[in-house]
């Protein structure tokens, strides 16, 4: 078991590193975005990345988790290659035919992305154009990741993000920077380095592509993908919604400086991404064994037990790090950004909620439970919504940040409830309260140092805390062995 999820740990680990890459861009580029966009600007380059997720989840349909599944658990290599053909050339038509809209409807589109610019400047009207051709893109470029993902080609995956990042940033800074094209700017970039992912993925899908539509299986992928839509637009609607909440009622500045400090909080949502995209094929690659509900059951814990450690790291350091004076330049974040800073920490607890709920759907795709998934985030999101609405005009993005977390651990826990009578894992909950609250307490003892301005306890606590878990008793015997045997 223990090799099993060493693994999944070095998967996690080239899986996030191809993520974190993808959104490193947005870490690495906010700086700039703080220095060369105002609030008001930095919300409408937001509002319209929301546009983009929105449409992939549409345009999808849940091909890409129906892809993963059926094409995982497939050994017959040229019926892979019909399962990817079928889902492939469908991708392709929806893709054409929702970018051709959005493009077309743009000037009517963009009233419902930007509610506070009336009349919409031609410019925001061309970015929309520009999102279409970003969905296009990447939704082309999506399936074959999945199969890179499938086949364990961890190394290409990430040499193709790396790609895709690269021109993305040198290009991000050209546009904006050098050629002060503004919000435009950023999403011409993004859209070039989307075109050049897809250049990269073309080998992928030429070697897999034929001309082959399997009708069986194209209904069985739809009727395992299709309950993700609303599923995923809800997700979206968890993730995003209080953004435009915020714009319509408190404006486009209180909704740039969430975004901000939002955006800071993404720290721990790639390691969470980075988990779920090694932890799918991973779960279904050892179901059929013998001890694989134990192997869910401690991939819970150790992944607490390692976000936990950089939820410390995170919130001690982030201040010296956003404070950060470079010469020429000035702070690494615009102070004009700092109030909106104090919602990080809220932001990464929210994210950890998320990494529980990618372990908890290990059954919905083992008995083929898709169906449920929109009831479960459909409550997360109706209480995003309703929560936004009501306390946003008197808490501001505070009210935002907490309504985050209480829907990302609604999810998980009604997700938990459900699964529990279909596909029971009995997962080690005593280990789980232990590392909570050895967590809970060392993060308080830091924010009291913190506090009366001793910072070095603070990051003293966080660096140490793995040696604090063991100390306190938290690892088995055998997992002290073991760890001995590694330091050796």
């Amino acid at each position: 078991m223990f090799q099993e999820i060493l693994r999944l740990s070095r998967q996690t680990l080239i899986y996030g590193v191809g993520n974190v890459l993808t959104r490193l861009v947005a870490f690495l580029l906010l700086p700039i975005f703080t220095h060369h966009l105002s609030p008001d600007r930095f919300a409408v380059y937001v509002l319209f990345y929301m546009s983009i997720a929105v449409a992939m989840e549409v345009v999808r349909l849940g091909m890409d988790i129906a892809l993963l599944r059926y094409y995982v658990l497939e050994q017959d290599q040229a019926r892979r290659r019909v399962i990817f053909s079928t889902i492939f050339w469908v991708a392709l038509v929806v893709s054409t035919a929702l970018g051709a809209v959005l493009w077309l409807g743009a000037r009517s589109w963009v009233g419902l992305i930007i509610a506070s610019a009336e009349p919409h400047p031609e410019w925001m009207i061309y970015t929309l154009k520009l999102c279409a051709g970003i969905m296009w893109f990447d939704n082309m470029s999506a399936f074959p990741l999945v199969v890179m993902r499938g086949e364990g080609q961890a190394g290409r995956f990430t040499t193709v993000k790396l790609a895709g990042v690269t021109a993305q940033v040198g290009l991000t800074v050209l546009f904006l920077v050098g050629m002060n094209r503004g919000v435009a700017g950023i999403f011409e970039a993004n859209l070039l380095s989307s075109a050049l992912i897809l250049g990269f993925c073309l080998p992928t899908i030429i070697r897999r592509l034929r001309p082959a539509l399997d009708r069986m299986m194209l209904k069985a992928c739809l009727a395992f993908g299709l309950p993700n839509v609303p599923n995923a637009l809800f997700v979206i609607t968890v993730e995003l919604a209080d953004r435009k909440i915020l714009e319509l009622l408190r404006g486009t500045v209180e909704a740039g400086l969430y975004s901000a400090g939002y955006r800071l909080g993404m720290f721990l949502a790639i390691v969470a991404t980075g988990f779920r995209f090694a932890w799918q094929p991973f779960f279904l690659q050892v179901s059929d064994r013998p001890d694989a509900r134990q192997v869910y059951a401690r991939v819970l814990t150790y992944y607490l037990a390692i976000v936990g450690w950089l939820y410390l790291l995170l919130t001690a350091f982030i201040e010296p790090l956003v404070r950060w004076d470079i010469p020429g330049v000035g702070p690494l974040i615009d102070p004009e950004f700092w109030p909106g800073l104090g919602v990080f920490p809220v932001v990464l607890l929210a994210h950890v909620w998320s990494g529980v709920y990618a372990v908890f759907i290990v059954g919905i795709y083992l008995k083929k439970k898709t169906r449920a998934l929109p009831i479960i985030t459909g409550a997360a999101a109706v209480i995003n919504i309703g929560g936004n609405l009501l306390l946003v005009p008197v808490w501001g993005m505070w009210a935002s940040a907490w309504l985050t977390v209480v829907s990302y651990a609604v999810m998980a826990l009604f997700l938990y409830l459900y699964i529990s009578r279909h596909y029971f894992i009995r997962f080690e909950w005593g280990r789980v309260a232990h590392l909570t609250v050895v967590a809970g307490l060392t993060f308080a003892a830091g924010a009291v140092g913190r506090h009366y301005g001793t910072q070095w306890a603070g990051y003293i606590l966080s660096v140490t805390y793995p040696l604090i878990l063991l100390a306190s008793g938290l690892a088995t015997p055998g997992e002290r062995a073991r760890l001995r045997l590694q330091l050796k």
